[in-house]
């Protein structure tokens, strides 16, 4: 039975997504530390040691009691007999006393009795002996051990996405494989009988896929294993046939074209026809992206994005990126997002009644004052044109109650990164 066009706003779209999929996640796996940058921890991860494991110098000096250098001066300074000498990767040749010093490279370790390190710029060598013009403060210049982390710390909670550092802190405790939830195999289909692999020669009445490579690549930057499905014509059985097959191997299917209300339209259809599922909603009050389907089969979330490749672009930013999240142990949306402010360059008008995703090129200008002002220049075109992404750096929102923004308003712009 064909459905009417019942259109949500955003956050009640996005609010429905959320509480249909709440506690799906995706498996959980050993990774790999080398292969562990950008997966989700699974379960709590705490240090199996303490770093650094011993004393440690952070400049090239002399190894102190920082009592001995008290009062040191340019006029009288402390004046030290040197014991010997640290090398990298060895053990000290012993420890100091009262009134010793010993010379000591970056990274090398604190002998015993040494509680400071003095700088090499603040000392001279007198023959076997340190002359130290400037006083040591007690660990001054010197990690000591487990500063950084005592062992059972804790170093990363359950839904952590790790990052070049965080695989380094690893790195350092020896670790060499994490629990992480898998990436979610995410496939993906492009629909229309006019549309051919962007491989092929286009036809007179033919357009190049735009979505599934896009699309797919939306998804390797949100921590996904994006699965091409391919080009499939407007004719019911067969993406019923492709989509059903899907959903024993996929954690969530993406359909772009044939979104919108039209007797040639057939995702709609096969969406509702789905074992243990149907639609949940179709349509949202935005621009560009209205036409957006979202549904379940099988206990697999299913979208049916819109063909236009910039209304399909704002769809995956908005909708798919929170279920991706949620797929891999994370929120559905980041406790901020960065954005940064900058003016507009013109007077904009909003038809009002729909959240409005407006594309911008940033450029900054300086005044004769030597002032900078970063200026957000809409890119104009609809949903069609492939240069209003292209072309901008990112994009503000003007909320549907809004019918506009006057030129010099102040927008927050939201760089399009990370899927988006």
């Amino acid at each position: 039975m064909e459905k009417l066009l019942t259109v949500l706003n955003v956050e009640e779209a996005r609010g429905r997504i959320v509480e249909v999929l709440e506690a799906k996640r995706t498996a959980v796996e050993a990774v790999a530390l080398g292969e562990a940058a950008g997966r989700v921890t699974a379960e709590d991860i705490k240090a199996p040691e303490k770093l650094p494991p011993f004393p440690r110098s952070t400049m090239d000096g002399f190894a102190v009691r920082s009592a001995d250098t008290f009062g040191a001066s340019e006029s009288m300074p402390a004046l030290l007999y040197l014991k010997g000498e640290v090398f990298m990767g060895q053990e000290p040749p012993g420890g100091i006393g009262p009134g010793e010093a010993m010379v000591i490279p970056t990274g090398g370790i604190l002998p015993p009795g040494s509680d400071s390190v003095v700088m090499l710029e603040y000392c001279d060598l007198m023959g076997g002996e340190v002359a130290v013009y400037r006083p040591a403060a007690p660990y001054e210049n010197i990690l000591r051990a487990g500063e950084d982390f005592q062992e059972k710390d804790l170093l990363f909670p359950p839904g952590h996405r790790l990052r070049p550092q965080d695989v380094g802190i690893l790195a350092a405790l020896g670790v060499q494989k994490v629990k992480a939830y898998a990436k979610p195999r995410v496939h993906i289909f492009s629909t229309g009988d006019e549309v051919v692999d962007y491989r092929e020669e286009a036809g007179p009445a033919q357009i190049r896929d735009v979505n599934g490579p896009m699309l797919a690549a939306q998804v390797q930057e949100c921590g996904g294993e994006p699965c091409y499905g391919g080009i499939i014509p407007d004719r019911r059985q067969d993406l019923h046939e492709q989509v059903l097959s899907s959903l024993r191997g996929a954690d969530l299917i993406l359909v772009s074209g044939g979104s919108s209300v039209g007797s040639r339209d057939v995702t709609m259809q096969v969406i509702d026809d789905l074992p243990e599922g149907g639609i949940l909603f179709h349509g949202v009050s935005m621009r560009p992206g209205k036409p957006m389907i979202f549904g379940m089969g099988g206990g697999i979330p299913v979208f049916g994005l819109s063909g236009n490749p910039v209304s399909a672009k704002f769809s995956f930013i908005l909708f798919v990126v929170p279920v991706l999240r949620l797929l891999q142990g994370l929120s559905p949306l980041p406790k901020y997002k960065p954005y940064l402010e900058a003016c507009l360059s013109t007077n904009f008008s909003s038809p009002g009644g729909r959240e409005d995703y407006v594309r911008v090129a940033l450029y900054e200008e300086t005044s004769a004052e030597g002032e900078k002002t970063l200026w957000a220049r809409p890119v104009f075109g609809g949903p069609g044109l492939l240069r209003t992404a292209v072309r901008a750096d990112g994009y503000f929102v003007i909320h549907r109650d809004a019918e506009g923004l006057p030129a010099g308003a102040k927008v927050n712009v939201y760089l399009f990164s990370a899927g988006g």
